[in-house]
């Protein structure tokens, strides 16, 4: 079901000769403004009170490039070259952050731009709030702000940007090493699965471990949680080869070197060597300690 809004919106649109879209503005259209402030004002591209003004951003009707049309037209005009210098980093919104923001499109029309000409101008094109609207099918609507700004300015925004930029980077960087690294591991774990022919080898798992803080109270040990290294030898498996049987060695201890004992706790039971215990398979793999 077409959404009644959007509707009544392009059907609003064909109705009137001259409704401007982003595409139909030209040049010759803005080449009686002189500067970036007197295009703003002119088109109300900040609405009435100048904070910002509200766009439409669907497929059918991508108004919010309307802002960045006009300055690059402006810019065309005056026989320069406009280009954006970064793109927005969202520093002016308030509220929620609704994923048309992302799209490609409109990403490349929000940030800051240069019009490079005989007098150069920069601007700001900033989303200061988002929200869905409409019945039925969702609008996403885009309060933007287009404002003038100085050359260091620019490159305070270029600066801030690119430093954001570099940390999300970084951020992505280390969750693809790291799904790499679990991806290494979860292969490792099935390769080095322990079967029925390994029996008399040593067997690990890292997993979570209860170690004795050295404290008693009201008559009972504390311990606290930590990642170990459980060390043992197999030695047979369940009739239906879920479960393993295992005769404890101990654990990994900070010098690489196996540690036993009752101070540390394997799910409630003592690493103790020689200790001998059912546990599910899952996990284990073997190793050469």
């Amino acid at each position: 079901m077409k959404n009644i809004n959007l509707f009544i919106i392009v059907s609003s649109c064909l109705s009137f000769i001259g409704c401007v879209t982003a595409d139909s503005i030209s040049p010759s259209d803005v080449k009686a403004y002189k500067t970036p402030n007197n295009l703003i004002l002119a088109k109300s591209l900040n609405g009435k009170d100048g904070n910002g003004k509200e766009y439409l951003f669907q497929p059918a009707v991508p108004d919010a490039l309307i802002p960045h049309s006009y300055m690059s037209n402006l810019c065309t005009s005056q026989e320069g070259r406009f280009f954006q210098m970064s793109k927005s980093d969202f520093r002016y919104l308030k509220g929620t952050h609704i994923s048309a923001l992302d799209n490609q499109s409109l990403a490349s029309a929000m940030g800051t731009f240069k019009c490079a000409s005989k007098k150069s101008w920069n601007v700001s094109i900033e989303p200061t709030s988002s929200r869905i609207g409409g019945i039925n099918q969702p609008l996403n609507l885009v309060t933007l702000k287009t404002f003038v700004i100085s050359d260091d300015d620019v490159y305070s925004n270029v600066s801030a940007y690119q430093s954001k930029k570099n940390i999300e980077d970084n951020k992505k960087k280390q969750a693809i090493e790291q799904q790499q690294l679990k991806n290494k591991y979860e292969r490792n774990l099935i390769i080095n699965a322990p079967k029925p022919k390994d029996i008399g080898q040593t067997i690990c798992k890292n997993t979570g471990l209860s170690e004795f803080t050295g404290t008693i109270v009201l008559g009972q040990a504390t311990y606290r949680q930590v990642d170990g290294l459980v060390i043992a030898s197999l030695e047979g498996f369940s009739n239906d080869h879920t479960n393993l049987k295992i005769n404890v060695k101990g654990w990994l201890n900070n010098f690489n070197q196996i540690s036993s004992g009752p101070n540390v706790l394997y799910k409630q039971t003592p690493l103790e060597s020689g200790r001998v215990i059912w546990d599910d398979k899952q996990g284990w793999y073997k190793c050469h300690y």
